[in-house]
């Protein structure tokens, strides 16, 4: 019997949802803050305004420090500069598509190249000059977005869409640095009467596309197009690959097999060879790939749907380390991974004053014991956003009249060193803007993505 497929990892929160754009009755701002948060509050309703009437983004004030993009979420060749402490907001770009985004995609991706920053939206694909958020171009799509790479190899990205309403049946390259398509295919299927793909993943490794799905698979020539495989395989006779997770150097993909039975293996991404296989413990299945090295695998019981139970981190000979229980242990969404570490948020809770607060938990991959927690040096939300420098860079919530805060743990023992102070000023439409969604650190640029979930106003804030 097929199963269904793997679904994206969705968030778990960061905390609850804000309160709309201002609130009732909101507390006094400290003294000196009336008059800009008066002037900042004009300048975004101006911002979405000239955005309408067909901008990119804004520049609010000042150029701020940086510059520059990373290419494609690849690692840098040195690690980006933190910029200035008390960072200010420079710019937002509006969501033309409010109140008629996408039903399909359930999150927006974001990628970095030539010096822009570039979101998928609903039927487009639009790049922002990362110093003043100026549109660049726009490439649209013939479509509805489904699902979009959420990386990028080669500054090319894949978009799978919808050209019926119903079906996700297509896939475009997009050229991110020259802002153009590269080619657009139809997805072909096992079964003539099958229109499309159900819930499927897009991915760019290395000169290929990749299309996979719980039924069928594709690999496409990433240049142009050429249908490359596309194996006659059945989940109820066959190992059938329908979900991978890649950082450029391998590949781990996710094997479905007949009877239930579920495996991992590790492929080299430029070979294809493979180094090991890991079978999931019988009774789980396989809930998404959050690290490929080290390799993190989230699983979650049968019986449970969606949830992940448990991450398992696997040897580099294929053999389970160990089993890290998430329940009162943290979530696998938007967790970092480093130093051997897993670092994981709690759930929120509320304290004093109607604030709420969790805790960073590190926790060892050999061993699965936690090493320490942290509240990272203040009651508030925090999460993991990526390693800076071997260190943990924790984003923290906005919070009432106070902006949200960058902070990095010392891998020993959690202590916490602040490194970007984000503005009291635009703390609410942060806040609004963060719930749910994606958040980035490039090139001393702090940047958050909203999600389609909270109906946001604005598709990017760029922070420095």
């Amino acid at each position: 019997m097929t199963q269904p497929p793997i679904p994206p990892a969705p968030h778990q929160g960061f905390g609850p949802p804000p309160p709309p754009f201002g609130p009732a009755a909101p507390p006094p701002p400290p003294p000196g803050t009336g008059a800009r948060r008066k002037a900042l509050l004009i300048a975004l309703a101006l911002t979405l305004l000239l955005t309408a009437l067909g901008g990119g983004g804004w520049w609010l004030w000042g150029r701020g420090d940086g510059g520059g993009s990373g290419g494609g979420g690849t690692p840098q060749a040195k690690p980006p500069e933190t910029g200035r402490r008390n960072a200010q907001l420079d710019w937002v770009a509006s969501n033309p598509e409010k109140g008629d985004g996408s039903t399909k995609a359930e999150q927006w991706p974001t990628w970095f190249a030539g010096g822009n920053v570039i979101r998928a939206r609903a039927h487009d694909v639009t790049a922002y000059d990362v110093v003043h958020g100026k549109q660049q171009w726009n490439v649209s799509l013939p479509g509805e977005l489904c699902t979009a790479s959420r990386r990028a190899t080669h500054d090319v990205a894949a978009l799978v869409y919808t050209k019926n309403g119903t079906d996700c049946s297509n896939v475009m390259a997009v050229d991110l640095k020259a802002g153009r398509p590269k080619w657009d295919s139809n997805l072909p299927t096992q079964d003539d009467r099958t229109k499309g793909y159900f819930r499927p993943q897009a991915v760019v490794l290395g000169e290929t596309v990749k299309v996979l799905s719980a039924e069928d698979s594709v690999t496409f020539a990433a240049a142009d197009g050429k249908v490359l495989a596309h194996p006659k395989r059945t989940a109820d006779r066959d190992c059938m690959e329908y979900r991978n997770s890649t950082n450029g150097k391998a590949v781990l993909a996710a094997l479905k097999c007949p009877g239930g039975r579920m495996f991992v293996q590790r492929l080299d991404a430029g070979t294809g060879k493979e180094e090991w296989t890991w079978k999931v413990p019988d009774g789980l299945e396989i809930r998404g790939i959050p690290s490929v090295d080290p390799a993190v695998i989230s699983v979650g019981k049968t019986v449970d749907g969606d949830g992940s139970t448990d991450l398992i981190s696997v040897s580099g000979e294929g053999r389970t380390r160990a089993r890290i229980t998430l329940t009162g242990n943290g979530n696998a969404s938007d967790a970092a991974f480093g130093n051997d570490t897993a670092y994981l948020f709690t759930q929120d809770k509320a304290t004093a004053g109607d604030a709420r607060a969790n805790k960073i938990l590190a926790v060892d991959l050999a061993t699965g014991e936690k090493r320490w927690e942290s509240e990272a040096g203040g009651q508030r939300v925090s999460r993991p956003v990526r390693l800076l420098d071997g260190k943990p860079l924790v984003y923290q919530a906005a919070q009432n009249d106070e902006g949200g805060k960058l902070v990095t743990l010392d891998p020993r023992n959690g202590a916490a060193t602040v490194v970007k102070v984000l503005p009291a000023e635009s703390a609410q439409e942060e806040a609004r803007a963060a719930y749910l969604g994606d958040v980035y650190f490039e090139n001393g640029r702090f940047y958050i993505a909203p999600s389609l979930v909270s109906s946001p106003s604005y598709v990017l804030m760029s922070f420095s």
